[in-house]
């Protein structure tokens, strides 16, 4: 290796969704500096995709995951980034494959791992149970009865794609455990609630967590036109885990003066929920200017990392709703225009809403 710039080796996701945004800004930061090689499994081909960031050039694919260290042992490695393993056919033979790099490099390179889930606790990364709710780290009848019942997707391939070889969890946190404890150099987490929930975890990695929030744009403040009806803005592709389920309910307990708004996608949806569809950020205060929206409400049930429509909302001066869990709850409490909902319980959280909207246009 003659270049003067050192090596990135970053295993990464290929599923799309803030992860992939995270990445991006990443790169952006770090390519004047470093040459960064990205790891990708792409479940739909079942191949590890290696790709020279800076050029976007594919240098290597395989169906052999041993086949990474070959490759890595040709280059000298600076750092080796755990970006996101969810949809790798095994997480745990990269954990190995990742130690065997770092061990047969010339000088060791630093290893970051990144918690924009919880994939490292549970292969269920969102911690949402068999019985789908979150499983606050513990199950009535234990991790390994949940784990059995566990469906992660109703597609079969996707299902054993998403549950990553793990049979049994206590091997799998055994595996992590060790590898957060003695191979990793730093865990960097988007939220101190999402450090609280990997030290209840694993108690022994407490010094090495780095809390280091995204960074979000800049939107303007809104100034949202007088009018009668509660119009209520869901931000984002609404999906199951992103409180899908919550919204459908709500759905059958709105009159003609409320308005549920999904500013993005939600399918299937119900026939009196408005679907505005795909944005891009910038358009925001626009688009909740013309929709007149009175507040926005983050429906996920599980306790998210980061959340940027979260961030999108505050930055908007809009007032902000979500459950009790995770960074969007530790960001909402303490904003002067935000409601944390205690439970989910859709009816009884939608007259919540009802009360709290009517007080804020006051």
């Amino acid at each position: 290796n003659t270049d003067k710039k050192p090596y990135i080796l970053w295993f990464d996701h290929a599923l799309g969704g803030g992860t992939e945004t995270y990445s991006k800004r990443q790169f952006n930061k770090l390519q004047n500096e470093f040459e960064i090689l990205r790891i990708q499994y792409r479940p739909r081909n079942k191949r590890f995709h290696i790709t020279r960031v800076q050029n976007k050039n594919h240098l290597y694919t395989t169906a052999q995951a041993t086949d990474i260290q070959q490759f890595a042992h040709q280059i000298n490695i600076d750092k080796i980034v755990v970006n996101n393993l969810v949809g790798y056919p095994n997480a745990l033979d990269i954990l190995d494959i990742i130690k065997n790099i770092a061990a047969t490099q010339y000088i060791r390179p630093h290893i970051s791992v990144r918690g924009h889930d919880f994939q490292s606790i549970c292969p269920s990364f969102n911690l949402i149970n068999c019985d789908g709710a979150y499983c606050k780290l513990n199950y009535k009848t234990g991790c390994e009865n949940c784990w059995k019942r566990k469906i992660m997707a109703t597609n079969p391939t996707a299902n054993a794609t998403l549950k990553s070889g793990a049979t049994s969890i206590k091997i799998w946190q055994q595996n992590w455990r060790n590898f957060l404890e003695q191979s990793a150099d730093e865990i960097v987490v988007f939220s101190d609630a999402i450090k609280d929930i990997f030290v209840t975890a694993y108690p022994n990695i407490k010094n090495k967590i780095v809390v280091i929030p995204h960074e979000t744009q800049n939107l303007r403040h809104v100034k949202i036109p007088k009018h009668k009806k509660i119009n209520l803005a869901v931000l984002g592709n609404i999906s199951w885990q992103k409180g899908a389920n919550v919204i459908r309910e709500m759905a059958q307990h709105i009159d003609k003066n409320i308005n549920i708004i999904i500013i993005g996608n939600m399918r299937p949806a119900p026939k009196n929920i408005r679907i505005y569809g795909r944005y891009k950020t910038d358009d925001l205060p626009r688009i909740m200017e013309k929709q007149k929206i009175d507040a926005v409400f983050i429906p996920s049930g599980w306790p998210e990392t980061f959340s940027y429509t979260t961030s999108e909302a505050m930055a908007m001066g809009l007032p902000v709703i979500c459950f009790d869990m995770g960074a969007p709850a530790e960001r909402v409490k303490h904003y002067a225009k935000g409601l944390v909902l205690k439970t989910i319980n859709p009816p009884e959280n939608l007259n919540e809403i009802i009360e709290f909207i009517a007080r804020q246009k006051l």
